[in-house]
């Protein structure tokens, strides 16, 4: 039985690819599909990269903050990546923040001309989030606002005020999404409401598109799609098309850029095998 279990990991491992493509005006566009997606080439061996959110555009350079996962270090890491738009490919990884425990999901704000960043850190326990150093390309100052586990938590403001809304440890990829409300970006945040889904699309996929919601389709398997929710209505989903890829789970804009990250296994055809045997049970 061990010896299977680890044949079956072996074979459903995976690993992340980003992507972009161009963005118009809404998710309801069918501009925003695989076919206008550009596959970004990564020369690393040794690492993936996922849950990317835009820093900035410098002409043919895409500036991402990722988690970056190197398979010698064994946990998430968060790196400014450069992407060279004409050849499609990651010329440039720093990482800019690591601790003991997992990162992933670099949140990007700008608050009174300052950049912040808001990664998740569930595994401490705390929602932390700290300043950008534009010069030395760092985060620094960092400030605890909500102490919970929050999992992909994103900052969206309503009027006047700051909400939080995100999944949190143990259920992370659950039905269940919590909302914490401040009058300061900073907090104090305080509990304020609790929404359950009928599925497993809970789960922040990355900042809100007005008043549209990103979430991850968690149904089944961790990140199957992007689902976009318009207050309780879900108005369009995003998914993988072709045998490569099966599924992704963040969805990112800057002006008329997005970007995502699509989930790949190693042993695609296994795994497609696997989802066969599976659905007609």
């Amino acid at each position: 039985m061990k010896a299977w279990a680890i044949i079956k990991e072996t074979l459903l491992h995976y690993t992340w690819d980003l992507a972009f493509g161009y963005f118009d005006s809404s998710v309801e566009d069918d501009r925003i599909s695989y076919g206008h997606l550009t596959i970004v080439k990564n020369p690393y061996n040794d690492k993936w990269f996922a849950d990317p959110f835009i820093l900035c555009e410098n002409g043919n350079e895409l500036h991402l903050l990722v988690e970056e996962f190197d398979f010698g270090v064994r946990r998430g890491r968060i790196a400014h990546i450069v992407i060279d738009k004409s050849k499609n490919i990651i010329t440039g990884c720093k990482i800019i923040l690591e601790a003991v425990s997992h990162l992933s999901f670099p949140a990007i704000y700008e608050v009174e001309g300052s950049l912040y960043v808001h990664p998740e850190n569930a595994a401490s326990g705390k929602s932390i989030i700290y300043e950008y150093d534009q010069e030395k390309d760092a985060l620094v100052n960092p400030r605890i606002i909500i102490d919970e586990p929050l999992t992909d938590a994103i900052i969206h403001k309503v009027g006047d005020i700051y909400e939080v809304v995100s999944t949190k440890n143990p259920s992370p990829n659950g039905n269940t999404l919590n909302y914490y409300r401040s009058e300061s970006f900073f907090g104090p945040y305080t509990h304020v409401d609790t929404v359950t889904y009928p599925s497993n699309t809970a789960r922040m996929a990355g900042a809100f598109l007005g008043a549209v919601r990103p979430a991850q389709n968690c149904n089944g398997a961790y990140g199957r799609s992007v689902v976009f929710y318009e207050g309780d209505k879900v108005i369009k989903e995003l998914k993988p098309c072709g045998v490569k890829y099966a599924g992704l789970h963040t969805f990112n804009t800057r002006n008329n850029t997005f970007v995502v990250d699509l989930k790949k296994y190693d042993f695609a055809l296994f795994y497609y095998i696997k989802e066969i045997i599976k659905n007609r049970r």
